[in-house]
């Protein structure tokens, strides 16, 4: 018996599995009181299909070339290798949902995991209608304290949606999207004790087209871990291509960016008080580590109120993220900086016609510590401008910028090049050209090269080479990637084996030729075949000393401007994130009354994301005028600073 039921067991187990991995087939001809399962048996609706809660494994194929009118709402989660499929069957043409003059998303999945939804089709070509929000595939996640994981959006075509720029629902704005993958948070609910905002990993968006379609392309917006967005064409988008916001070494890569940016700042634009107008091609924001390569963006437009219309963006709260191999033409931009983001690299692009703001800067150049290096920036018409925006003529200029190594600045005379530095609104932006920092010779540029005009004087760079580069043709990048041969080096270019070496530069250049003959050349593109043989030796230690500069300067940047007084007894520092365990230190409180300082050392935390100073035996007043001193350590680099105390501020209802 026992036997008997051992079988029956594993047969009752092999029958569910097979039971959960069922291929339903929709067609324009089916009849929905059918059970799906075969082309001869196919439903009809889309209803039909909404109504169906999908089982892991299982496929919902739609007849290649039909359409349905209508939206997809589906439900089901599947498992670990064993995702839930929307598709085409019986030919190569992709089947098309027409969501008409509805508002939302043409698919949606909401609070699932573990799907793929790849070769559809998603239209409306309705007019824009004021209040109306339209998305093209949509997935979100809303339920508190979960993780939703496995999501794939591949070989979609979504065009011809009219959503609107701006407003205050969920279908409108920045989430008026081609693609959209979000974490809702409840904004409400994060002000309250125990709750924990829903996660999102493992986003894999590839091979998609999007054309015509207001506000945006793709937007990654909450998902964390493997996300990758790759391969997508798109053209003619009212807003921002790509948005990625809050990935830990995230991947963007191989896009083809078109004609973006070109509705979002018209005067007159319609859509609630929330309209923002400031769009950019390929951008992304609180972001960890995170690489756009290989991506390519022409012909950005850029409206009376859009301050922006770069190509590319490190927005706030990107930490040691990199832009490289990309290419950027025609846009009102190549590059914008904003503030409280730290050790980013532009390096290995080309930019050719890039006009306007070049390069915008907002943040602090000796805190921030992000860098430009090999990058090339072509221009034959215009004034391209190197833009350190201040936000207010008071403000000083004497800490805004990047760091500019290894580059090549080539003007035409038809073309030119400016510093200046910015403040006010994108209509009434006063544009100073005069005023320079009060800062040492080569804080910002250092070993460049300079070819043709500045409208106000070149950049002070002590180790400028002022030159020809001699390229083999610049200014002759057409539409890809391939057709850029243009920018190599003449063999008797004085900018071969003339660069400066740059620690953990990449090993390669644009053109993918490795970068380890001892003396890197400037620009883009590596000349090999020189002789010249690299001290491997010097240049690991150099790649060291970077790694350990950083990992301190870092740690710095994780410690609180100000420790606000909560209990005068205990103070308790939380960091942004935990401490590496290379880095040694101390932190000591010292009592204005000079009372015996109360010292922790870093090698004793159990949590090195949160120092415990217990036992102050101060009060609240005595607080106000004491410090606390901070001294850490990595290899031969250290940093010692002072943190001062303050009340916390009132909340404002």
């Amino acid at each position: 018996m026992k036997r008997l039921l051992s079988i029956l067991a594993v047969l009752l187990a092999v029958t569910t599995v097979t039971a959960q991995q069922k291929t339903y087939f929709v067609s324009p001809d089916g009849n929905d009181a059918a059970d799906g399962l075969s082309v001869a048996t196919a439903w009809k609706s889309l209803d039909k299909v909404n109504s169906v809660e999908f089982q892991p494994g299982d496929k919902i194929l739609f007849e290649s070339g039909k359409t349905w009118y209508g939206q997809l709402y589906m439900k089901g989660s599947g498992s670990e290798g064993q995702p839930i499929t929307i598709s085409s069957y019986g030919g190569k043409c992709r089947p098309v949902i027409n969501i008409g003059r509805a508002e939302g998303a043409g698919i949606r999945i909401h609070n699932q995991s573990w799907w793929t939804v790849e070769n559809m089709e998603v239209t409306s070509g309705a007019a824009p209608e004021l209040g109306i929000g339209r998305q093209g595939i949509v997935i979100t996640a809303s339920e508190a304290g979960k993780d939703f994981s496995h999501f794939i959006v591949r070989n979609c075509y979504i065009h011809d949606i009219w959503g609107q720029m701006g407003g205050n629902t969920e279908y409108v704005g920045y989430y008026s999207c081609g693609i959209l993958v979000r974490v809702m948070r409840d904004r409400e609910r994060q002000r309250q004790p125990g709750y924990t905002p829903p996660t999102m990993n493992d986003v894999l968006i590839e091979g998609n087209r999007i054309e015509r379609f207001d506000k945006c392309g793709i937007i990654s917006w909450g998902p964390r871990n493997n996300v990758v967005v790759r391969k997508n064409y798109m053209d003619n988008l009212g807003g921002d291509g790509i948005f990625v916001n809050g990935p830990y070494r995230g991947l963007i890569e191989f896009n083809e960016i078109r004609r973006s940016c070109m509705r979002s700042g018209y005067l007159d634009l319609p859509g609630g008080e929330n309209w923002w107008p400031h769009t950019a091609a390929c951008w992304i924001q609180n972001t960890e580590e995170t690489i756009m390569q290989f991506n390519e963006v022409y012909d950005t437009g850029r409206e009376p109120k859009n301050g922006d219309g770069f190509a590319y963006d490190f927005d706030f709260n990107c930490k040691r993220c990199i832009a490289q191999y990309n290419y950027s033409k025609n846009n009102n931009g190549f590059m914008l900086l904003m503030y409280n983001i730290f050790e980013n690299v532009s390096r290995y692009n080309i930019s050719e016609n890039d006009r306007t703001h070049l390069i915008q800067m907002q943040g602090s150049l000796t805190k921030d510590k992000n860098v430009f290096y090999n990058n090339v920036f072509y221009v034959d018409y215009g004034t391209s401008d190197l833009d350190y925006f201040r936000g207010s003529p008071e403000n000083s200029i004497d800490d805004i910028g990047a760091l500019f190594y290894n580059n090549i600045f080539y003007a035409t005379g038809q073309g030119r090049f400016r510093t200046v530095y910015t403040d006010g609104d994108p209509m009434v932006r006063n544009f100073d050209e005069v005023s320079k920092p009060n800062i040492p010779a080569g804080s910002i540029f250092l070993h460049n090269c300079f070819f043709g005009p500045w409208k106000n004087g070149l950049p002070d760079d002590p180790e400028a080479l002022v030159a020809d580069p001699k390229f083999v043709a610049p200014g002759t990048g057409g539409s890809g990637l391939n057709t850029l041969e243009g920018y190599h080096l003449r063999a008797d270019s004085p900018c071969i084996n003339t660069g400066m070496y740059v620690p953990l530069n990449g090993g390669r250049d644009f053109f993918g030729n490795p970068v380890n003959d001892g003396h890197p050349d400037f620009g883009a593109f590596e000349y090999l075949g020189s002789g010249v043989f690299a001290d491997e030796a010097a240049e690991a230690q150099k790649d060291k000393d970077a790694t350990d500069a950083s990992t301190v300067a870092w740690t710095r940047w994780m410690f609180p401007a100000e420790i606000y007084v909560d209990s005068p007894e205990d103070v308790k520092i939380a960091l942004r994130e935990a401490i590496d365990s290379q880095v040694t230190g101390t932190v000591t409180y010292t009592n204005h009354k000079n009372s015996k300082p109360v010292t922790v050392s870093l090698d004793k935390l159990k949590d090195r994301s949160l120092i415990a100073l217990d036992k102050l035996n101060a009060d609240k007043e005595t607080l106000l005028k004491s410090k606390i001193s901070v001294k850490i350590q990595r290899g031969r680099f250290t940093e010692e600073w002072e943190i001062p105390f303050a009340e916390r501020p009132v909340r404002r209802r």
